[in-house]
């Protein structure tokens, strides 16, 4: 446990707290409030008494429009619902599989910039994590190629950078987890926010793909805590059962909510955040080296002085609270900024932003 440090991104939560009109941007969760036919979804559940504990691996009627979901949607002809498992967010997800399929030594592969907690439960449950950049091809990973990697992990957006990984560079991971024998998961949680419909899901091509996606994310889920896992058979029986002594299962009222989210068109609320990602990139990219974010609803953004310096001085001359780059990486020049929030918010960060680089360069 001493080597878990509390999230940088929940001491901003607090921090917020204790400024007066901050400008938040380092809050990675919509803005919007979940869609209310959600909400009337689950407020029926808990009066209809479906409060009770569920089938360890989710209730058969949410795994069912998973599996139509994963084939509709993502093109993975495989998805049936013994090979799909209703867990507690995505965290749990990862909590899950980590335990069942990681021991001590293993070398695990990590696209980086990575989603902080990928590294840290790695390295708690005693791996060695091997990393490579986001912006890698084919021949980067020749040098794992002879290494024993248990599993390989990416998100697809990413969180932080808001990149959307290639179809060829999911292959060459796939070709990867194939001739070393590796796990290959691929955390699909910001799917929809895919403003360039440049997305492709891996498990399409790929069966051994492990295949995590959530509710939180898409349509303002997070404290719902609705994941799913796609997986081979016995990766879903191992979990499982490991669920069954662990989290049990997934809230009850949340699961039957999963299932008329699955119906809810969220067109109108992705094409906020894509008119928030063009301004956000419009506005920034004359005074920091930038690159469009492809997903999700981040960017990182390359500073022109250490990170932890840069929000410091972003919280004390301008209220503006950022997230530093170094909880994602190995380097400390980034910081994440979410565009995930209201207009008038969005604005004033803009302009603190460039209030800062104007000051910073002279």
């Amino acid at each position: 446990m001493y080597g878990i440090d509390s999230s940088p991104i929940r001491k901003a939560f607090e921090l917020a707290r204790t400024i007066e009109n901050p400008i938040n941007l380092s809050i990675g969760q919509p803005h919007f409030p979940c869609p209310p036919n959600i909400i009337d979804a689950m407020a029926e559940a808990a009066r209809e008494g479906k409060t009770a504990y569920t089938l360890t691996g989710g209730i058969p009627e949410l795994k069912e429009a998973m599996a139509r979901k994963f084939l509709s949607e993502n093109g993975i002809k495989y998805a049936t619902p013994d090979r799909i498992l209703v867990t507690s967010g995505i965290s749990s997800a990862l909590f899950l599989l980590f335990n069942a399929l990681v021991n001590p030594d293993d070398e695990c592969l990590v696209i980086s910039p990575y989603f902080l907690m990928y590294p840290s439960m790695l390295k708690f449950y005693g791996a060695k994590v091997l990393t490579v950049k986001e912006s890698f091809g084919t021949d980067d990973l020749n040098s794992f190629r002879k290494k024993k990697i248990k599993l390989i992990i990416f998100s697809n957006p990413s969180n932080p950078t808001g990149k959307v990984l290639s179809k060829e560079q999911l292959t060459a991971l796939a070709n990867l987890a194939e001739e070393t024998g590796a796990y290959l998961i691929s955390d699909e949680i910001y799917e929809l926010f895919d403003y360039d419909k440049k997305f492709y899901s891996i498990g399409k091509d790929y069966d051994k793909t492990i295949t995590l996606t959530g509710f939180s994310k898409t349509y303002n889920m997070t404290g719902l805590r609705l994941a799913t896992i796609l997986a081979p058979e016995e990766v879903i029986k191992a979990l499982t059962t490991l669920q069954q002594y662990t989290v049990v299962c997934a809230p009850s009222v949340t699961q039957w909510a999963g299932i008329e989210a699955l119906k809810t068109d969220m067109s109108s609320y992705i094409q906020d955040y894509r008119e928030k990602r063009d301004f956000v990139y419009e506005s920034l990219k004359d005074f920091y080296p930038l690159e469009k974010s492809g997903g999700a609803f981040y960017y990182f953004l390359k500073v022109p002085i250490q990170d932890e310096e840069f929000t410091k001085l972003a919280i004390t001359s301008k209220k503006l609270i950022l997230v530093p780059g170094f909880i994602f990486c190995e380097n400390k020049d980034h910081v994440r900024l979410s565009f995930a929030t209201e207009w008038d918010n969005l604005k004033r960060g803009m302009t603190a932003l460039q209030e800062l680089s104007k000051e910073l360069a002279n």
